[in-house]
């Protein structure tokens, strides 16, 4: 990663730490059709900003993203969290010659004079209808339908394409083996009441990934009553999406596949 956390302020505790979850977050992704990637507060730009990379293109400027590094890269991992593509860090240096330039702004229409990026942000159907519908009479609105159509492609890994992060997924185990030592980021968390139990007993459903991007359920027992059905006990441990967790050991219960996505069940799940 192109990274100097001195030069935009950001303590050598913050920057490891973040970059860690970056890392872990990149398990299982590639970078085959360029990346995704994080640009650098600088004085004269107080923000981080939100890129697409692509092969044998200049950077595709998104959106803006916080004015912290914590939050910025919170905010980019929770919008790739269903998407294939790698994430990367870039010093803001990298982007200087795509400011200022005026070939993504829109010549027609009610967004005249508006930055795609901008009208992305607030209506990506009229993108998508550029990129898709609209009918180029002129050659002076080629270079702005090109732009949304790689916006198009932007939509699509962030919003649609689900199954290209899991086409890398395959079983783990036979099913009843102990598998010890497991790694796994998670990827989402979802609270279930317990049914068994006459209370609130709210447990965490668990779905993860290890490092070669195997997706595993399982699920975190309640260590407490709950008072209402969707809050966990102060006793619970909370799970978060993006933690790395540490499994000292677990059984495989089954083996299924969803929507073509193959997924490892597991239980007796002990938490380091």
């Amino acid at each position: 990663m192109d990274f100097n956390g001195t030069s935009c302020q950001i303590s050598p505790e913050i920057a490891s730490k973040v970059l860690e979850r970056i890392e872990a977050f990149n398990r299982g992704r590639n970078s085959e059709r360029g990346c995704y990637a994080i640009s650098l507060s600088t004085p004269f730009r107080p923000y981080y900003g939100f890129w697409r990379l692509f092969p044998n293109h200049k950077p595709l400027f998104i959106r803006t993203l916080a004015v912290t590094f914590e939050e910025a890269a919170e905010r980019a991992l929770m919008m790739l969290q269903n998407c294939n593509v790698y994430l990367d860090v870039k010093d803001s240096s990298v982007f200087d010659g795509c400011y200022g330039t005026t070939d993504d702004i829109v010549p027609f229409g009610k967004y005249r004079g508006k930055r795609l990026a901008e009208v992305y942000y607030v209506d990506p159907s009229y993108v998508l209808w550029l990129a898709n519908k609209f009918v180029v009479e002129t050659k002076r609105y080629e270079v702005i339908v090109e732009l949304a159509k790689f916006f198009a492609l932007v939509h699509f890994e962030l919003t649609v394409s689900k199954r290209h992060i899991s086409s890398v997924s395959h079983f783990v185990g036979n099913i009843g083996v102990k598998l010890k030592d497991q790694y796994l980021t998670v990827l989402n968390v979802r609270l279930q009441v317990d049914g068994y139990k006459p209370d609130f007993y709210v447990d965490q459903n668990v779905l993860a990934a290890d490092r070669d991007g195997n997706r595993m359920t399982f699920l975190v027992k309640a260590a407490g009553r709950s008072l209402v059905p969707n809050v966990l006990s102060c006793y619970s441990r909370k799970i978060y999406p993006q933690e790395m967790l540490h499994i000292l050991s677990a059984k495989v219960m089954s083996h299924y596949e969803s929507h073509g996505i193959r997924y490892t069940r597991l239980g007796y799940v002990k938490l380091a």
